[in-house]
């Protein structure tokens, strides 16, 4: 067989092969997106339906069948490439150990990841965090000037830096401003994060990510890696806005009472956040009573995680 055909044909092999990977995980992707609330939190463990496995399977085989007709010699082709699809997507799409962690404002979000991080080695990606890096990069100081003014920043020796507390008030008494800097930095924290993500999930296998606050920015984004959602919530409001008052003044900027109710109302609703969660974590009570809570969770967790199945409907 000459050697100029044959190359073609394996590279037109590896092509047809990798469109097919493309399209079945997206096919899965795409079905994540519309997915609620999963009252089977700790046994969502795959990513591979085997629903989607038939229908894909079907149609792959008809456009064989419309191809080579009756040369059935080029279905071993087909059984190759879905056997290499399906195997590839399977190692793409499962053991992603992966959970949001979701709550209003001082509802021990924080508290939660260094547990996590502590305890059980797990991955935090912090999207808090994130934005922090990302607000001092000069181009984005320079974008949040054009639309916030001067009074947003401070100079340092000379250089322009952003007044995060100045900023921070404007955001939390106005929705519209708020949606106006998530236009400038969400797009950046989404790029940085998934960096991140990649990294520690396939160069350091990290068993177990933990996004911190995934819901502030672009949820649905983050749906599709998402194996559930914790919330952290506390239902006492006088709770929270003592931890606020009490956070803020930690950071010489003593604020009041109503300032602190008014960033409450600017945020979305605790029964807001629970239509987006998958299992609660309830956060009112002492640090202790949070760790316990915390080893329940993960102790299912990993309980599901040593007993994971192939396939999930």
């Amino acid at each position: 067989m000459p050697l100029m055909p044959t190359i073609i044909k394996f590279i037109g092999f590896i092509y047809y092969t990798g469109t097919s990977i493309t399209i079945f995980i997206s096919l899965h992707i795409f079905l994540r997106l519309f997915q609620k609330p999963n009252p089977n939190f700790y046994k969502n463990n795959k990513s591979i339906s085997f629903l989607i496995i038939i229908f894909y399977s079907l149609i792959n085989l008809y456009l064989f069948y419309l191809f080579f007709k009756k040369n059935y010699s080029k279905y071993i082709i087909y059984l190759l490439n879905e056997i290499i699809t399906i195997s590839f997507s399977y190692l793409v799409l499962s053991g992603f150990h992966v959970y949001g962690i979701i709550g209003q404002i001082c509802s021990g979000k924080t508290t939660a990841s260094e547990y996590l991080k502590k305890r059980y080695k797990a991955t935090i990606i912090s999207l808090d965090e994130i934005k922090h890096k990302i607000l001092i990069r000069r181009d984005i100081i320079r974008k949040i000037k054009k639309k916030f003014g001067n009074e947003v920043i401070i100079k340092d020796n000379g250089v322009e830096k952003i007044d995060r507390i100045a900023l921070r008030n404007i955001i939390h008494e106005s929705k519209q401003m708020k949606k106006r800097l998530e236009n400038i930095v969400n797009p950046e924290i989404i790029i940085e994060f998934f960096k991140i993500f990649f990294t520690q999930r396939f160069l350091y296998r990290k068993k177990f990510i933990f996004i911190e606050n995934a819901i502030s920015f672009r949820f649905n984004l983050f749906k599709i890696i998402l194996k559930g959602t914790i919330l952290l919530a506390v239902e006492n409001e006088n709770v929270l806005i003592e931890r606020i008052i009490k956070r803020d003044n930690r950071e010489d900027n003593a604020i009041s009472e109503e300032t602190a109710k008014n960033f409450l109302r600017n945020r979305m609703s605790l029964n807001e956040y629970k239509n987006k969660a998958d299992i609660i974590i309830y956060n009112d009570d002492s640090y202790q009573k949070l760790e316990s809570n915390i080893d329940e969770v993960m102790k299912n967790i990993i309980q599901y995680h040593k007993n994971d199945k192939i396939f999930v409907n």
